[in-house]
Formats: structure tokens, sequence, C-alpha cells
């Protein structure tokens, strides 16, 4: 009997503690974003593990308010940690989706990739991108599509807003299925050395408001936050947006300095030479005449 009794008493607080963990994992996953995001270290690291870009759409600072405003809690505050560019321009102001997202990953406006259409050997570039530059040096890069559930696959989706789709060199094509892969298969713990993420388009924010991405962002973005690796200074994640100007972004480093930053010629040609530079890659394109947006960063 006094058995019995010490291990109900024992069973019950199990219970309780199991309880309570569970309750502190809830209340942490409906908060902001963990302190020390970004800390302002006194220099960054020379070379990171991996980069990881978040994609976003359709939105200007003018939109969500500049460091993106209380409409958006999660990304409002890592706007408030992190650095942002007050003033970042697109490849091509006159165009769509698909002019953007292939001239970031490739650093120059490629002419056949106008007008939204679908990838084929008309509608595509064998231009060099940072996905060819890290295959180059068996090191591996993926834009990860959610929605899709096979490699190679826009289903589910928007072709316009995979990049890497489009990339249509020889070496490319033989690589797409390992280079454009389902987002279920994401792992935060085990990243690419670069790693692209396509939301659907409601998620991305082309066919829903800012609450349904700023949901979406604290539940995926997160987690890359939370790892080890990002702790220890060895992985770089950006908020990326496509379209218009002034174009939203935030850049995400242990290093990074707090707040808006102003820098004649800020865009995605910067952008992309940061990337290379932080994953050891010669610039590409318009990167190589671009403003050096990480030193302004801290990043």
């Amino acid at each position: 009997m006094l058995r019995s009794i010490r291990t109900g008493a024992v069973l019950i607080g199990v219970s309780v503690i199991v309880v309570a963990v569970l309750a502190l994992s809830a209340a942490s996953s409906t908060h902001g974003p963990p302190t020390g995001v970004c800390v302002d270290a006194a220099a960054p690291p020379f070379r990171y593990d991996s980069v990881v870009v978040f994609a976003f759409e359709n939105r200007t600072w003018n939109d969500v308010g500049l460091g993106f405003g209380q409409g958006m809690p999660y990304l409002h505050e890592l706007g408030r940690q992190c650095a942002y560019f007050t003033d970042w321009t697109e490849a091509r102001t006159d165009q769509n989706s698909l002019s953007q997202y292939v001239a970031q990953i490739t650093g120059a406006n490629q002419d056949a990739t106008v007008d939204d259409c679908t990838p084929s050997a008309t509608c595509s570039t064998q231009a060099e991108s940072i996905f060819s530059q890290l295959r180059l040096g068996n090191r591996l890069a993926v834009n990860y599509v959610e929605g899709a559930t096979k490699p190679c696959s826009a289903s589910g989706n928007a072709a316009k807003h995979i990049p890497a789709l489009y990339l249509w060199s020889a070496d490319d094509r033989a690589a797409c299925g390992v280079q454009v892969r389902p987002l279920r298969e994401f792992n935060p713990e085990r990243l690419p050395a670069f790693a692209f993420i396509t939301p659907n388009l409601c998620n991305d924010g082309h066919d829903c408001d800012d609450r349904t991405v700023d949901r979406w962002a604290q539940a995926h973005v997160g987690p890359v936050l939370a790892t080890r690796a990002y702790r220890a200074g060895r992985v770089a994640v950006f908020i990326w947006y496509d379209e218009d100007r002034p174009v939203p972004n935030l850049w995400l480093t242990k290093s990074a300095h707090a707040g808006p930053i102003t820098l004649n010629g800020a865009g995605y040609a910067g952008t992309l030479r940061a990337w290379q530079s932080m994953l050891g890659l010669s610039c590409l394109g318009n990167g190589c005449q671009a403003p050096v947006m990480r030193v302004a960063a801290n990043a």
C-alpha cells in the first residue's frame, strides 16, 4: 500500500513537471524571438558555414513600416535587434518577380528571364550563379520550395519565385534535382552552404496579409536562429523581399549592427556580394562594383 502511494506520488510529480515544460514550450513558441539575436560584436567572422535566405513578396518599407512595424511583431523585434538598409533596390524596377529572383543569384539582369515566363530553353539563363559557384567547390546550395513534393518542381508554388529552376547550363540542369528540393527537407540543424527558401504564395505575402507572413517567419526563421551554429556565429540569415523600392530587408548575424543603415547603392548586387563574401566566393556581375554592404552592416 505504501509503495503504491509513493509510486502514485512520483507519477503525479512527473506529470506536473511534464505539463510545466510543455506550458513553457508553448509560451515560448507564441512569443517573439529570443534576445541576443544580433549583439553588435567587435568584428564579424571572416567566413560563415551557411547563409540562409527567406524570400517574401510585394511589400516596400512604406507598406510594412521601416524596420517592420508593430503589425508584424516577430519581424519587428528582429528589426529592433538587427541590421536593415533603409533604401534597398531590386534589379529591375520595370519588371516583376522573375527578373528580381534570377538577378539576385546571378548578380545581373538576365535578358531572357522577364515577364514571369515559365522555365524553358528560351526562358532561362546559363549565367554563373551562387549555386554553380558552390557546386564547383563541392558545396551544396539548395532552393527549398514550400508546397513541392518532389525535386526540381514548382508544384504547389510559383516557378517565378524559384530562381534555381531558371539556371539552364548543362551542369545546372543535371543538378536541378539536388538544387531544388521540397521545403519539408529543410533542417536548421543540417544546413547546406546556401539555402534560398521560397514560401508558398500565401505565406510569402503574395496572396495573404502581413500577419500571415509574420507567423510563418516566426515558425521557420526562429528555429534557425535558435541553433547552436547561429549562436556560435557560423550562420547568417537574411530576410529578402521582392519588388519595388525601398525593399524590406533584414541582416541577421550575431555581429550585426542594430537598426537602420543608409548606404548609397544598397540593393540586390551588394547583397549577393555579401553572401558570396561570407561563403568565400568571388563576386559575380554587378556585385563586383556594388557597395560593400557586409561591412556597413558589420555582418
